[in-house]
């Protein structure tokens, strides 16, 4: 049986998130493969392209992919033609990051908290804005279930990226911003904008005096975004197993660790068992989610 060598991890567009990610985790397998992991972008429908690329490459542990949760959990509900199906054509082999979803205000708003938060709303009804990293995505989704189990008044406003967003917040353009923590970071340090929670099951280590959501009495306001490496269907057994090792060892490496602290994100490992369950357990939660709301992509 042939064993990977100098295997590629196609990766989304470069210099996201997913890029970042890639590559910490390519230059620490490096050492442990011992071999060279090459980055290769592949960019376009919202991670379907590279997503549908890695489902449908040969299955002998040449090529892996480093994709977001939301291609196996949320994509599959939001577009009415997939190339790939979930979980039938995907070789889970772990969950290597994971990053909160925070919800972030303005400081002209005055708002120190969730709870503060929710009374603004209550005496200006539909006067806040609340804005998200793009459309029919987590951080979409994370506002619309915020809205509906806070009973809050605010108006969602879909942005095309969290780059266009965070520029429109931080000028006071908008009040509110639900994203992933780490783009967030560098100004909730500057002070340009306040975090108010973290749509998590535990607190971030980067920021560990923000309360979960969870922690304020919305339990199941949960919206952990998450990457992983995936391989096509078929990839045998024992290839799945090596490459699964290789990043849990790569994971605890302070290269990938730090770095990803430092963003506000965190290095993790899963085996294939559990991230096939959480696969299955998120891609439900997402598709009530879209059934309720209607939304899908354009």
């Amino acid at each position: 049986m042939a064993e990977p060598a100098g295997p590629p991890c196609r990766a989304l567009p470069p210099g996201g998130p997913t890029d970042i990610i890639a590559r910490l985790y390519a230059q620490a397998l490096g050492p442990v493969l011992k071999q060279t992991v090459l980055v290769e972008n592949r960019a376009g429908g919202s991670g379907i392209s590279g997503t549908d690329y890695v489902l449908k490459s040969a299955a002998d542990g040449y090529t892996f992919g480093l994709i977001d949760g939301g291609s196996l959990t949320i994509l599959p509900h939001t577009h009415s033609k997939m190339p790939y199906r979930v979980p039938e054509d995907v070789t889970p082999i772990s969950v290597v990051t994971r990053v909160p979803e925070a919800l972030v205000a303005h400081p002209s708003l005055g708002a120190k908290g969730l709870p503060e938060l929710l009374e603004l709303a209550k005496r200006q009804p539909g006067r806040l804005n609340m804005s998200t990293a793009g459309a029919a995505g987590i951080s979409h989704l994370t506002a619309l279930v915020f809205r509906a189990q806070a009973g809050a008044a605010v108006e969602v406003v879909p942005y095309r990226g969290a780059a266009p967003a965070v520029t429109d917040l931080v000028a006071g353009q908008i009040q509110l911003l639900f994203a992933d923590l780490p783009p967030l970071l560098p100004h909730i340090k500057a002070g340009s904008m306040i975090v108010l929670a973290m749509a998590a099951r535990g607190r971030s280590p980067t920021l560990p005096d923000v309360p979960t959501t969870g922690e304020i009495g919305f339990p199941k306001l949960l919206a952990e975004n998450w990457y992983c490496a995936v391989a096509p269907r078929g990839l045998p057994t024992l290839i799945a197993a090596r490459i699964s090792a290789a990043l849990k060892e790569a994971s605890q490496a302070p290269g990938v660790k730090n770095e990803l602290a430092a963003q506000g994100a965190e290095a993790t490992w899963t085996s294939p068992k559990k991230m096939l369950a959480l696969m299955r357990e998120d891609s439900e939660s997402w598709r009530q989610v879209v059934v309720t709301s209607g939304v899908k992509s354009e």
